[in-house]
């Protein structure tokens, strides 16, 4: 391993603290009430540009063309001036792997990977490594193995719990699909030489050799990543539910909220804050149908609103694009099949919107704080010079007026977008721990999942229209 390249191991000792940076997680707490702004803001505020059109449009009519029916006002900008920046991803595939011990205070850690097909032919691969320490209570016992989606075991429980994460991690670009799995295979390879033989020394050139003698290969272990994050952050969850040999039925709650940082080889970089709240349950497993035929069930509901607030930075640590996004999901499911799990569509579908202008002018930055501080995040280091309290509680109250400057920004000059798409998991695992007010247990999950994009669609100067190839 070179010197410089950051594992996603070594990406967890390697959250920078610098004044560009993020400095606290104490505002996390109220991020999610962004997801709900730029929802409205973007189904609002373009259905708003459409009436405006049409009112201008029936003016023209009304009027035999002699009237004053301006239409909006529109900045001249090329077609492809419009289409966002960052490349759309088609369709991905990943796995989640983790591993818990509980004695009292829970320790959590595991790997997860993705490789995305990108809308210009190329595939990124992202890796991260994550790391937990948390205190749970509760009561009752679980001992269970979950195959293909489908829990079997015996146990009743309810607990809640609280956890301080820390996570990294690193991207690369490939040109295909099986480019990324060899670089995942060769960085997996690299991290397990690294813990037992060491990164730099003689016993390590020796294992490179003979890896390399028996047909092996040390290719890819160097490669750089193009860019690298780290984050750290919170966890709350609450679960409840009981498992009785072929089936389950469960409920929970979480709450997530973490501030991080992207950098890049270039040397640019954002600064991120992201939070999530879900919630689930329903009662799935085997048992006789009406006609007494053994039958798998799955009655299950869920749902979860997230929101991410970004801000990217020049090399020299200037502030250049805000950026918001809101993610939303909710699905139901309720349906019996003859195969298991397997025959049961229960994927639910996200839709994904962003808001984004570039920070070029006081103005821009004073319209960045205004959207922050209407979210419940007050300060934003290089951003948020100060708090117009009036301002503040006059967009909260009313955010019509934020909404349309927030628009007239992004529509303008910045961008307008739309993503929906479905994920499938399928999880296999094991789980066993006791709990009277303390937690004792042992467990472990592995998920494979994929994703799939339905629909792309950003604003071109007058609507919302497809993305090409990307999907």
């Amino acid at each position: 391993m070179s010197a410089d390249r950051m594992s996603p191991a070594r990406a967890l000792a390697r959250v920078r603290r610098d004044d560009r940076g993020v400095g606290t997680i104490e505002y996390l707490g109220v991020i999610v009430l962004a997801a709900l702004l730029v929802t409205a803001l973007v189904l609002g505020i373009t259905n708003a540009r459409y009436a405006e059109r049409l009112e201008a449009a029936l003016c023209e009519i009304t009027s035999l063309g002699q009237g004053g029916c301006a239409m909006p006002s529109d900045i001249v900008r090329a077609a492809e001036d419009y289409v966002p920046p960052d490349q759309c991803i088609v369709s991905s595939t990943g796995n989640d792997s983790s591993g818990k011990l509980t004695v009292v205070v829970t320790l959590e850690s595991g790997e997860q990977w993705a490789i995305n097909q990108l809308g210009d032919g190329t595939y990124q691969l992202t890796r991260a490594a994550d790391g937990s320490v948390g205190i749970g209570v509760g009561v009752g016992f679980d001992v269970s193995a979950t195959v293909d989606n489908e829990k079997f075991g015996v146990g009743a429980y309810a607990n809640v719990a609280a956890a301080l994460a820390i996570g990294g991690g690193e991207s690369f670009t490939a040109s295909s699909a099986e480019d990324a799995m060899q670089i995942l295979h060769a960085q997996q390879q690299d991290d397990t030489k690294d813990a037992i033989f060491g990164d730099d020394n003689a016993v390590r050139d020796g294992a490179d050799w003979l890896n390399e003698t028996f047909g092996g290969s040390n290719d890819n272990e160097d490669a750089e990543p193009d860019e690298w994050f780290t984050e750290g952050g919170f966890v709350a969850t609450g679960t409840a539910g009981s498992t009785a040999i072929t089936g389950s039925v469960e409920a929970s709650a979480s709450v997530e909220a973490y501030v991080g940082r992207t950098d890049r080889k270039d040397g640019t970089s954002t600064d991120y804050l992201r939070a999530e709240m879900a919630i689930d349950g329903g009662v799935t497993g085997w048992g006789p149908d009406a006609s007494g035929n053994d039958s798998y069930i799955n009655y299950t509901a869920e749902g979860s609103a997230g929101a991410v607030v970004e801000i990217d930075r020049d090399k020299d640590g200037n502030p250049t694009t805000f950026r918001m996004t809101s993610v939303l999901m909710g699905n139901a499911t309720g349906e019996q099949s003859y195969s298991g799990d397997g025959g049961i569509d229960s994927d639910p579908t996200y839709t994904e919107r962003t808001v984004s202008f570039p920070l070029e002018t006081a103005s821009d930055r004073a319209l960045a704080s205004r959207v922050l501080q209407a979210a419940g995040i007050p300060y934003y280091p290089g951003v948020t010079d100060g708090i117009d309290v009036p301002q503040a509680a006059t967009d909260k109250l009313d955010p019509t007026a934020l909404g349309g400057a927030l628009f007239e920004a992004a529509s303008t000059r910045g961008h307008i977008y739309e993503q929906e798409y479905t994920t499938s998991t399928d999880e296999s695992g094991f789980n066993a721990e006791g709990k009277l007010g303390l937690e004792l247990g042992l467990g472990g999950s592995s998920i494979d999942s994929t994703r799939t994009t339905t629909g792309y669609t950003y604003w071109d100067g007058s609507s919302m229209v497809d993305r090409a190839g990307c999907f």
